[in-house]
């Protein structure tokens, strides 16, 4: 069937994609994808879209990646439309559009999703504010074998158009959480799971990551970008960690340190599990 060409910025599809991109409001589930592999990514793990914007060289483009979106998208039932390039400036959040955006659905996973399959391995972000860093914790957390992320506190939304960028896709294949800290703690220890705080090096009863046991289900806490963890949830921790580095430098960036800690749980994991 002819695909229908969109030609006004004003039109009500674009108003709710520029709408999303300011914000999601409390209690909803419209998420703005924006970029080929997001898309490919959600239509892969049946993400219900809505609405598919794209470029005429988009829909034009042979490359197997989009033949497979297209196909995808097809088959999904979402509404396809040909923008001009006026209408996708508008609708794409981004600086430099991508040619491709859509409106779909996607809510968090209830936090009991995080503790499974055994032994848990969770990353818990407590008052993270960078939408794009609360993305990349998740893209580290799929990729290391991480059972799932608790986006916990004031924690950007994990739904935003900027943490699902930022994921590129790994918002889909894992379960990702929201919840207060002291309710996923609660729920941590019901589920027998050790509580990891990630802390400075002088801190007291602090271990080097390396010496500390992974290979326990764990749920491993990072802090905000300039404050780390508060005194508070320290005190809430089973064990405290800090990440060996040279003199000079006390702290990495949020997704750095996730990477971190995650491949050394893996590594210890697969060392018990090959010894």
């Amino acid at each position: 069937m002819p695909i229908p060409r969109l030609t006004r910025r004003q039109d009500p599809i674009v108003t709710r994609l520029r709408e999303l991109a300011r914000g999601r409001e409390a209690g909803s589930n419209d998420v703005l994808l924006d970029g080929t592999h997001v898309l490919l990514e959600a239509l892969r793990a049946d993400v219900p879209l809505d609405v598919i914007l794209a470029t005429t060289d988009r829909l034009e483009d042979t490359s197997p990646e989009m033949r497979q979106l297209w196909s995808l998208a097809a088959a999904s039932g979402a509404a396809i439309y040909d923008a001009t390039t006026s209408v996708m400036d508008a609708a794409s959040p981004v600086r430099t559009p991508s040619g491709i955006v859509a409106l779909g659905a996607w809510s968090p996973a209830p936090p009991a999703a995080l503790w499974e399959p055994a032994p848990a391995l969770v990353v818990g972000l407590v008052d993270v504010q960078d939408p794009g860093n609360a993305g990349a914790v998740v893209r580290c957390a799929d990729g290391l074998d991480a059972t799932g992320v608790a986006m916990l506190g004031s924690t950007a939304d994990p739904g935003s158009w900027k943490s699902l960028r930022g994921a590129m896709g790994s918002t889909f294949r894992l379960p990702v959480a929201r919840g207060g800290v002291g309710d996923v703690l609660a729920d941590a220890r019901t589920a027998g799971v050790t509580i990891v705080a990630t802390v400075a090096r002088d801190s007291a009863d602090a271990v080097e990551l390396r010496e500390a046991d992974l290979t326990q289900p764990v749920l491993l806490l990072l802090g905000n970008e300039g404050a780390g963890l508060s005194q508070g949830v320290q005190a809430e921790a089973d064990v405290r960690v800090y990440i060996d580095m040279r003199a000079g430098l006390d702290s990495f960036n949020v997704s750095v340190t996730a990477g971190l800690l995650l491949y050394e749980a893996r590594r210890q994991r697969e060392s018990r599990g090959r010894a």
